[in-house]
């Protein structure tokens, strides 16, 4: 599971995707509702964790780039709390632990490529469930004209300061999808300030529809406890952009 421009540095990622409004309360009501100890798969740079810490909870965090959990753990520091971060791969990982209360949020499921990848993270999550803990999984539901946009055609996805004040930064995409595979293929491109040459990236993201994964997940041993379409907790309907699961282990 190769690790692209955008997971590279935390600092630049935060700029990348800001946080414009504060943690939903969707995750912070489920910290409180589920209990702690509480595991969140591919944490990033805490954004999730810390407003759950915050709160009380023991959170532990997991994710492949080094960068992203230094960038957790300054933000956890300056927040005044304690994060238990690891690096690890979500598709293989032992904490000897089991949790109330395991997240994979912000559409991380999507870097799990192939079936076996879905299967091994299931697997573990399941070791390190509690027998009534929950698992919840947000997730975006497949836009398919997204998916159908030309692969020539190059599109704005995000224009920043950057960090060390050396100017704006611009970055575009490309993408192309396999409907084989189900894997939507980003190409990223940085301009840097003062750089003539572009730093490119891949971000392969595998695309999950509602009854497949509905299916994947009782196949994998999951009951699907609640499904909304959104963090306000309405129903999934064919209106919904996400998928955000509720869990327990069959």
């Amino acid at each position: 599971m190769p690790i692209d421009q955008i997971y590279q540095n935390g600092e630049h990622y935060d700029l990348l995707f800001p946080e414009s409004h504060a943690t939903p309360h969707f995750w912070l009501a489920c910290g409180r509702d589920y209990g702690d100890p509480i595991l969140e798969l591919a944490c990033g740079t805490g954004r999730l964790a810390i407003p759950l810490a915050q709160q009380g909870a023991r959170v532990t965090g997991i994710d492949l780039s080094v960068s992203m959990l230094a960038a957790a753990q300054r933000k956890a520091a300056a927040a005044n709390v304690t994060l238990d971060l690891h690096l690890a791969d979500m598709r293989d990982f032992d904490l000897g632990d089991r949790f109330a209360l395991v997240l994979l949020a912000n559409n991380a499921l999507c870097h799990l490529h192939t079936v076996a990848d879905f299967e091994a993270c299931m697997a573990a999550v399941r070791r390190h469930l509690q027998p009534e803990g929950r698992f919840v999984i947000e997730v975006f539901v497949p836009n398919l004209q997204l998916l159908l946009t030309p692969p020539e055609e190059r599109q704005l996805f995000a224009l920043y300061d950057d960090p060390a004040g050396a100017g704006p930064i611009l970055v575009t995409y490309s993408s192309w999808y396999d409907s084989a595979t189900q894997i939507k293929h980003n190409t990223t491109y940085y301009q840097f300030p003062n750089h003539s040459d572009k730093v490119t990236g891949t971000l392969p993201m595998r695309m999950y529809f509602p009854q497949e994964l509905d299916a994947l997940l009782l196949y994998n041993g999951f009951a699907i406890e609640d499904k909304f379409g959104d963090a306000e907790r309405h129903p999934f309907d064919a209106t919904s952009t996400m998928q955000i699961f509720v869990l327990k282990a069959a």
